[in-house]
């Protein structure tokens, strides 16, 4: 017999963005696909609620879409009408030192006149392209931002983007992972500033323009996206699920055994995709004769290396918008370590999109914990909003308690990507080489922002397609 889409069977472990996206890529190319989730509702972390006329964002806030791949299939969602773009203001950021909220610098000029950064800071960046490029396999972000650019732009930048991507510590995570673009910089051109220019100069050659990056929404949020998704899968989306037995037959099929509700199921695919998180894989009942070279599969999936999930605490607080002085023209506020605040940052929600908030209402979206500061993310909720706003008074000039309170607290929140993360691909590049038919893809590959998932899952889909063979 020979394989098409028609008879080729493909099952999902998790919806949240990078299941269901890769499942319905399939599913438009004809390739028949099933979805399992163990919890309720599909969308993993991207969780939006109405609450006393505030719109809240559990999870991510925004998209950032980075590629016209993703843009074009967003936009074949049929999802237009519902789509909101952010403010103009959104490019906008600011970020504190010295207990003063600074706009960062959008251009060369507003660089060198800016107070974020000292003189001998500024003059700093000219030495980076005379700065030798590193040798190692890997680097810290920390070191890599200090070997290149010097600490203040490590303390009073980059730190900070660290801070909002990842809620992570600089000096631990991988900058060749974290940050692949700037890493393939100074591998390519032995410099940030003349690989920039290079690649400027390469594009317009070619005359190729490169896709500018946008930030989007929808209007009820970005559970918008998730239930379009789970919509147009239909019953090849399945929640609630347990799944009791995962084993392999005869053939090299895999066979799935499990329950929804009181309904007991049994499925047969020819490739089974992992999209739970990391610190899942060890619930998955993988049978006893699922194994290669002598290891079994479970044993291999413990076998990979753990990653660190720190927990974050979203806040999503309420005020009048005549309690607050800062105008909120923007993006949101990063705020440093070095600055010894309570707060990671803010972020401005019902300046950059609109009916976040009710009339005559501000909402800002707060978060607590991370890597440097895991312990502050479980605190009580009355102890997050006091020192929550202890922080916002002083710095925006709020005054008076919040009209709103919404919070979220998320034991295990984004994925890191540690110095020597590449050992942990190769960790899965191996398990999928042993076991054909698997595939292992996640915000812990590839980059975790939505955007990322949605490229990576679109990939998988791909590479997921049927090769004809005769059986």
């Amino acid at each position: 017999m020979e394989l098409s889409p028609s008879n080729y069977q493909v099952g999902i472990l998790g919806a949240g963005l990078t299941g269901l996206t890769t499942a319905l890529a399939l599913k438009r190319k004809g390739v028949s696909c099933k979805v399992w989730e163990q919890s309720s509702r599909p969308g993993g972390v991207i969780r939006s609620k109405v609450e006393q006329g505030f719109l809240v964002e559990e999870g991510p806030n925004s998209m950032l879409v980075k590629t016209a791949r993703v843009n074009d299939w967003l936009g074949s969602l049929d999802l237009e009408k519902q789509l909101v773009s952010a403010s103009e203001t959104a490019s906008k950021r600011f970020l504190v030192r010295d207990d003063q909220v600074l706009a960062m610098p959008a251009g060369l000029v507003p660089a060198l006149r800016t107070p974020l950064y000292s003189a001998r800071a500024k003059l700093r960046i000219l030495k980076e392209p005379f700065v030798r490029k590193s040798t190692e396999a890997d680097e810290s972000v920390g070191s890599f931002v200090r070997r290149r650019l010097g600490h203040e732009f490590l303390d009073y930048g980059i730190s900070c983007l660290v801070s909002g991507i990842y809620a992570g510590d600089p000096e631990r995570l991988s900058i060749r992972h974290a940050f692949p673009k700037v890493w393939n910089l100074e591998q390519s051109h032995a410099s940030l500033i003349r690989g920039a220019i290079a690649l400027s100069r390469q594009r317009r050659r070619q005359k190729l323009p490169a896709f500018k990056s946008k930030m989007i929404s929808y209007d009820d949020g970005l559970e918008v996206l998730v239930k379009r998704l789970a919509r147009d899968l239909g019953s090849s989306l399945n929640t609630s699920v347990a799944m009791e037995q995962i084993g392999r037959t005869s053939e090299g099929k895999w066979r799935l055994r499990g329950r929804s509700g009181a309904e007991v199921f049994e499925s047969e695919v020819d490739a089974l995709v992992i999209t739970m998180p990391r610190h899942q894989w060890d619930q998955l009942p993988f049978g006893s004769n699922v194994t290669a070279d002598g290891q079994s599969l479970s044993a291999g999936l413990r076998a990979v290396d753990e990653l660190e999930y720190p927990p974050l605490s979203t806040l999503v607080l309420g005020f009048p918008r005549e309690a607050v002085d800062h105008a909120l023209d923007g993006f949101g506020m990063l705020i440093p370590a070095a600055e010894k605040r309570f707060i990671l940052g803010s972020i401005f929600s019902s300046s950059l999109f609109p009916h976040r908030a009710p009339d005559g209402q501000v909402a800002l979206m707060n978060f607590i914990g991370g890597a440097l500061q895991p312990e502050r993310a479980a605190l009580p909720e009355a102890e997050l909003v006091d020192r929550t706003c202890r922080d916002l008074r002083e710095l925006l000039g709020i005054r008076g308690q919040p009209s709103f309170v919404h919070h979220r607290f998320w034991p295990r929140a984004i994925p890191q990507y540690p110095v020597g993360h590449q050992e942990f691909l190769d960790q899965l590049g191996r398990l999928e080489s042993r076991f054909p038919g698997l595939h292992i893809q996640g915000n812990y590959r590839g980059g975790p922002g939505l955007s990322d998932c949605i490229d990576n899952a679109l990939e998988l889909a791909e590479q997921l397609q049927p090769a004809s063979a005769a059986t």
